[in-house]
């Protein structure tokens, strides 16, 4: 009796413990990611495999495509001993209504509100994918969606990408980072190259990439054409970080005076954020046209201070960068890639409480 008493006393206690979720990289302190990133560096460099995760399972949910996502993902809980279940909305899996107080009347099957929970059930950690729609500036402001699921999860929540963060990149770039440069990040010259691309895209990896340049200590220069700047409230929490590491963050409009000795240069393409809600035929054309000349080239490159060039993927040749540059020795998109399954190891095994 007293046994059952104290696993009642230890379930009541455990409702009141906060969940941890990894949603977003603003609610985790430096010294916490920093720790994450120790522990990143070392299953990388023992190449670990464990069944300290055996009987775990991750729910992953796909809103929108992935390659690198899913499979490293799935690798880092096979790595794990634990299991995984992959769900894509609509495709084999009943379509997901998103909105709150819907009349469910239409081909949307099944609420999130009832998924979300149920996966909570089943599952110990949940990661969501959900970009940017693109459509409603308040909706993707908000990042409505993650916060949504946050809310109707009992277990932790993963940010796989959402409308304005995509944390896990962020990380495998981080860790990327200051694997080039082991004396240290700090006041070393990295710059967040807008490029051109057929299509809009959201910022959540513009905005979470500068974030961590920012946490690493680097100097940090956006070069974008002036319409394709982030918000105003997104550049003032960049200004305020850079401020409190005593680092700079500045813009330019001018891409070749941006890359001037240049220490990393990261070419991301993302959608205007006025005019992909106000006019997106316009957008269209300065990104298709006025700005096509902003993909990165050999000869932009070599301002630099023999920089390494650096991309989350999918990337468009000879859109984005030209294939010189992305052939290079110096191109290190590969290792990034590959530092996505040891921080999300890194990732799960803090979230599920597991020890080397």
């Amino acid at each position: 009796m007293n046994e059952l008493k104290d696993l009642k006393d230890f379930a009541i206690n455990m409702e009141n413990v906060p969940i941890l979720n990894f949603d977003s990289l603003a609610s985790w302190a430096d010294p916490d990611l920093e720790e994450l990133l120790e522990l990143a560096a070392e299953l990388k460099a023992r190449n670990y495999r464990s069944d300290a995760g055996r009987g775990k399972v991750l729910g992953l949910i796909f809103f929108n495509p992935s390659l690198r996502t899913k499979v490293s993902f799935e690798t880092a809980a096979i790595h794990l001993g634990a299991g995984s279940t992959v769900i894509h909305p609509g495709s084999g899996s009943w379509p997901l209504e998103t909105r709150i107080g819907a009349v469910m009347d239409g081909n949307k099957t099944e609420h999130i509100k009832e998924a979300v929970g149920v996966l909570s059930r089943y599952c110990d950690v949940i990661g969501v994918r959900a970009f940017a729609g693109l459509k409603d500036r308040f909706e993707d402001a908000g990042d409505t969606l993650i916060r949504r699921i946050v809310e109707f999860a009992d277990v932790p929540v993963i940010n796989l990408e959402s409308a304005n963060e995509h944390p896990c990149q962020g990380m495998a770039d981080w860790l990327t980072l200051s694997e080039l440069f082991p004396d240290g990040t700090a006041q070393r010259s990295f710059v967040l190259s807008w490029a051109p691309h057929p299509n809009p895209l959201p910022m959540a990896v513009p905005n979470t990439a500068l974030e961590v340049a920012i946490r690493s200590g680097m100097d940090v220069t956006l070069a974008c054409p002036p319409e394709y700047l982030p918000d105003d409230d997104r550049l003032g929490y960049l200004r305020s970080l850079a401020d409190g590491k005593g680092s700079y963050f500045d813009i330019s409009h001018d891409q070749e005076q941006g890359f001037r000795d240049a220490d990393v240069i990261y070419a991301k393409s993302w959608a205007s954020q006025q005019l992909v809600y106000d006019n997106p035929e316009e957008e269209a054309r300065l990104r298709r046209e006025e700005y096509r000349g902003w993909t990165v080239s050999e000869a932009r490159m070599n301002l630099t201070n023999n920089a390494r060039f650096m991309h989350c993927l999918p990337v468009r040749r000879n859109v984005v960068v030209t294939d010189k540059v992305l052939d290079s020795a110096n191109a290190v998109h590969i290792q990034q890639a590959e530092n996505r399954l040891h921080v999300q190891k890194a990732i799960l095994m803090k979230l599920w409480n597991l020890s080397l």
